[in-house]
């Protein structure tokens, strides 16, 4: 079953610097914990057609299980990102993440469309709500503190 979510989070910063910070892979371990720990997860910025396989291990309890990671598009310019990824009872996400400008601040958009059987497909997208509200808050707080 496929079901899509949209979240946007508007920052007091620049746009270029949002997008730098949520392609970073150093900062994706950081708004993910507790709730998700990746290990083998590379460091630095990702960049256009770089695979990422990692084990992931939700709340850090359960059991890490394979997950993949493929950059599909790349554009720092236009500020967009968009990963296809598969794992954890996912036969198949599209995130796709854009930065604009808003008046002196940057806004965070992030497109989630999400392939799952049966019942794990809104409990998914239940989890991924949750999860990028907290992305939203460890991202203020790093913003914050790099000022």
């Amino acid at each position: 079953m496929r079901r899509r979510l949209t979240l946007e989070h508007t920052y007091d910063t620049d746009p270029d610097r949002l997008f730098q910070l949520v392609t970073d892979l150093d900062t994706l371990d950081a708004v993910i914990r507790p709730w998700m720990r990746l290990d083998h997860l590379p460091s630095g910025q990702v960049r256009q057609g770089q695979v990422i396989d990692v084990d992931l291990s939700l709340l850090g309890l359960l059991p890490a299980q394979p997950y993949r990671m493929e950059v599909t598009l790349f554009d720092a310019q236009a500020r967009r990102m968009t990963s296809e990824e598969i794992g954890h009872g996912m036969r198949r996400m599209v995130h796709a993440l854009e930065v604009v400008p808003q008046g002196g601040r940057a806004r965070l958009i992030d497109r989630i469309e999400i392939e799952a059987a049966g019942l794990m497909a809104p409990l998914i997208l239940f989890w991924l709500r949750i999860t990028h509200q907290w992305r939203h808050h460890i991202r203020k707080r790093l913003l914050k503190s790099q000022t």
